[in-house]
């Protein structure tokens, strides 16, 4: 099973397209990859875990500062005015283990995760100062990015909040 998981990039620019409309886009900011385990269920919303992802995301000092600090880790997204494109990624629940195919039996039912990613966005969109933007669930998506640094974090619910 496993929980709330986020893949987290600090971006220049990133969008996200669907039958070659671009559907949402942003600057500088973070393009978090959003999946929900299995073991989350449709209730995951009212457990600290949820808003506790959304502040990890939201207060991670990843963004540099001024003058001194202007090449270090110094600001939250928020300090650094930054915005947020949130995808919903249920492939961050691969299980390859077994053959050469992945099998995704350990993310979360489509029936309950597309609901709970909507709540996220919108639990992320209140918190946030800038702008929040996001894919969408079920969707074929083509996600662009200039990865800044790069950086890329991984945040995992069961790691952090369990």
């Amino acid at each position: 099973g496993g929980l709330m998981r986020i893949v987290a990039q600090r971006v220049r620019e990133a969008s996200v397209s669907v039958d070659d409309r671009v559907v949402a886009a942003i600057g500088q900011g973070l393009l978090a990859l959003v999946g929900f385990g299995r073991d989350d269920g449709p209730d995951f919303h009212q457990s600290p875990a949820f808003a506790g992802m959304a502040r990890k995301l939201l207060d991670l000092r990843i963004f540099p500062g001024q003058g001194d600090a202007a090449h270090k880790f110094h600001c939250s997204l928020q300090d650094f005015s930054g915005q947020v494109l949130l995808v919903p990624q249920f492939t961050l629940y691969a299980d390859c283990r077994k053959g050469r195919r992945p099998s995704f039996t350990d993310a979360g039912a489509p029936a309950w995760a597309a609901a709970m990613f909507e709540r996220f966005v919108r639990h992320v969109d209140e918190a946030c100062h800038g702008s929040v933007s996001s894919g969408i669930f079920g969707a074929e998506m083509e996600v662009r990015l200039c990865n800044w640094g790069p950086v890329t974090i991984w945040l995992d619910s069961t790691r952090l909040f369990s």
